[in-house]
């Protein structure tokens, strides 16, 4: 057998690899079925059909075999019928083909990979009724329409997928086809195989292609601001794919970026520019017009965002992204309001900032009794405008590090729509310092005027701080001894072995929110919290704040954030924190008060990064019936219904915390 037939068969069988789920329920049956890598591409496929582009469940069908006169029985992967009519080939108007293949290095172009898009053009030449197709074998993603002539039938590639109730003459419309609100999976993929062809077709470092996508990301974020006859950030037929088109292209983006840095002046560092040939950036922008990204849940952005930004972190000095289901965690505790100003001292990527983001995003929408599935266009919006305005007022992060400086003012700005305030300077010695950040940050976020700060600050057991000009700043850079009353006594000498940087953090962030009101969510190693050495630093936390919370979080999530670094990650805890009066400080004895405490098992995923699902007490995955919200989508129209689908459930012990945690900050009490 040749390469490709022995491709074409795994494809057929669903061999080719093995998958660490067994089953899956059908999104479009509900029936349990057993797993192979061609059945989950299809399930893919259909997530983003329903969830993202907005198809009726209703018209679509898996393994469509179509009786062809003269040519048998052929099969389709995904059929599209049109809306709410009998599923027969006189009303079928798109195809898709799915196979399973092995990753590649790089991605193709449509005419490199001609052989394997030949079965799709094959069949649209066949079933006059089809239109549109696609092939995908889950990486690379190819898009053809049907040309009819007077003597003959082409199939053309496009660089666009329409939306319902779209056809093949709204793809050669000025300004496009209707862009649609992304859903997670979606955005993820269209991001990761940016930065894959910036990475391995171009050849471009981690850094260099995580600025070409940024810039080209922070285009698209002010075009959207736009009113319609003037956006630039779009493609219509065959643009991607002739050499007039990719000019076309081209040329647009460029205007799109430079009318991003007068809207945003001050958000991109020196460098960042795009530098990118116009085929190039057709190559991009055919992922990116697709998607109303100012339409998509924050945390859908900020959750594929985080997919290409970690590659800029490199886990130096214990530094690596916070999971992002435990930033989740942490702001649902600390349950920031509007009005109040949060602060990221030690910001990375942003998650924590984000997710905060999105909180407010969703306090809007709860405040009306909805989710973000079941609101309106409008009134989402609206919620999103709330968050923006959030963002813009009191979203603050600060990071010693100038290209993740950056990176978070980007991922505030495509989570939000507006990059809020991350300044580039050395937390431990603010408000000191001549790093470019340190004068507008000392007028903007002075210590004691934050009411909440959310940190996860470096871990690092062998990079302790020694430098003198740094610890002489904290109480916790000296040695402590027993009072021989219960209590530490700060000898005044610094402590010359070297102080975690963690540690120092802790001050830190408590100096930085207001007194007797701020509330701090700070991720720490167990050790800090047990060790018996460590024991001064738990009694100056004691005396300095009111615990409101502790969390002995699992291992498994960080796990999977630092395995790419090469770390072993230290066992985590979260503490959630208010900082004391000095009235209160200058109190002999607190009084005695309740701390909401919870050890958590399972966040989602094992230390592989296998997703966890819930299961018996035999240990048999267990299958709900869930009332799920979809969005249906008639052009430029909107539908929502409500209907019921079976599926499994994450085994996430965190969201089951912070209900319990708001529970007992209500009633004082927990029921299990």
């Amino acid at each position: 057998m040749t390469e490709q037939e022995n491709i074409e068969l795994a494809a057929e069988t669903g061999e080719e690899e093995n998958t660490p789920e067994n089953f899956f329920i059908d999104i479009l049956t509900g029936n349990k079925e057993s797993a192979n890598a061609k059945k989950l591409l299809v399930q893919k496929v259909l997530r983003q059909l329903i969830e993202g582009y907005g198809f009726s469940r209703s018209d679509l069908e898996t393994d469509y075999k179509p009786r062809i006169q003269g040519h048998g029985r052929k099969r389709i992967d995904i059929a599209v019928f049109q809306p709410d009519a009998e599923h027969t080939n006189e009303n079928l108007q798109r195809i898709i083909i799915c196979v399973s293949q092995k990753n590649r290095d790089k991605l193709r172009i449509y005419a490199e990979a001609e052989a394997d898009v030949q079965s799709l053009q094959d069949l649209m030449e066949l079933l006059p009724n089809v239109s549109l197709g696609m092939w995908t074998n889950g990486q690379e993603e190819f898009m053809a329409r049907v040309e009819q002539t007077r003597f003959e039938t082409k199939i053309k590639p496009i660089g666009i997928w329409p939306a319902p109730a779209e056809g093949t003459t709204d793809i050669d419309k000025t300004g496009g086809v209707i862009q649609v609100a992304a859903d997670a999976e979606g955005l993820e993929d269209a991001l990761s195989r940016c930065l894959q062809y910036l990475n391995r077709n171009l050849g471009l470092d981690h850094k260099d292609a995580f600025k070409q996508l940024a810039v080209l990301l922070f285009a698209k974020m002010c075009d959207e601001i736009k009113p319609m006859s003037e956006r630039l950030f779009w493609i219509k037929g065959e643009e991607p794919y002739t050499p007039e088109g990719q000019e076309a292209i081209s040329i647009r983006i460029h205007h799109a970026v430079e009318q991003a840095k007068e809207w945003q002046p001050g958000l991109l560092a020196r460098g960042w520019d795009l530098h990118l040939e116009s085929h190039e950036t057709a190559v991009l922008v055919k992922e990116l017009a697709r998607y109303a990204l100012r339409d998509t849940q924050p945390k859908y952005r900020t959750t594929a965002f985080r997919t290409v930004a970690r590659r800029v972190m490199d886990g130096t000095e214990g530094r690596y992204p916070t999971p992002l289901n435990v930033a989740e965690l942490a702001v649902s505790m600390l349950d920031p309001t509007r009005g109040e100003r949060v602060l990221d001292c030690s910001c990375g990527t942003g998650t924590f900032l984000t997710m905060t983001a999105d909180h407010i995003f969703r306090q809007n929408l709860f405040s009306k009794g909805l989710t973000p599935e079941a609101a309106t266009n409008g009134t989402l919006r609206d919620a999103l405008a709330v968050a923006e305005k959030w963002v813009a007022e009191n979203a603050f992060g600060c990071d010693i590090d100038p290209f993740l400086a950056v990176t978070s003012r980007m991922n505030l700005l495509f989570t939000s729509g507006n990059p809020g305030s991350v300044y580039r300077l050395d937390s431990r010695t603010y408000p000191d310092g001549d790093l470019d950040g340190n004068a507008a940050a000392r007028s903007a976020i002075p210590l004691g005027s934050m009411d909440v700060a959310l940190l996860n600050p470096w871990f690092s057991t062998k990079d302790t701080v020694t430098d003198p000009a740094i610890l002489n700043r904290f109480e916790l850079g000296n040695t402590w001894t027993p009072d021989g009353e219960g209590g530490y006594r700060n000898t005044g000498n610094l402590n010359a072995a070297g102080i975690p940087p963690e540690v120092l953090f802790i001050e830190r962030v408590l100096q930085w929110v207001k007194p007797g009101t701020g509330r701090v969510g700070i991720l720490l190693p167990d050790g800090v919290l047990g060790n018996p050495g460590d024991e001064y630093i738990r009694w100056w936390i004691l005396r300095h704040c009111e615990v409101l919370a502790c969390v002995d979080l699992p291992i498994e999530p960080f796990k999977v954030t630092v395995k790419e670094y090469g770390l072993t990650p230290a066992l985590p805890s979260l503490l959630i924190l208010r900082r004391r009066s000095q009235q209160e400080l200058n109190q002999p004895k607190h009084p005695d008060y309740k701390v909401f405490m919870a050890v958590v098992d399972r966040a989602g995923v094992d230390a592989r990064g296998n997703t966890l699902f819930q299961r018996s007490s035999d240990g048999e995955e267990l299958i709900f019936d869930e009332e799920v919200v979809e969005r249906i989508r008639h052009g430029d129209r909107v539908e929502i219904r409500r209907t019921v689908r079976r599926d499994r459930r994450i085994h996430d012990e965190l969201p089951l915390v912070a209900e319990k945690y708001k529970e007992f900050c209500e009633t004082g009490e927990v029921t299990l």
